[in-house]
């Protein structure tokens, strides 16, 4: 389902990329859209066919990016 990129248009820039602390305080990735998780170091280098440009990020911040 995510394919390999090298533009910044990846899962963690995209308007669906959630993520939260899960156990022990380790962060878990999640896509909106699929309703899935999305593997750890994946969020930085794929994305799939439903990414859209995050509205915050249009806007010129995005905290999760930085």
């Amino acid at each position: 389902m995510l394919l390999k990129t090298r533009i910044r248009k990846v899962c963690m820039t995209c308007h669906w990329f959630s993520y939260h602390a899960g156990v022990n305080c380790i962060p878990v990735f999640t896509c909106q859209l699929h309703q899935g998780l999305i593997a750890h170091g994946e969020h930085l280098t794929s994305r799939c066919q439903g990414w859209t440009d995050d509205r915050t990020r249009q806007q010129g911040w995005a905290p999760e990016v930085a």
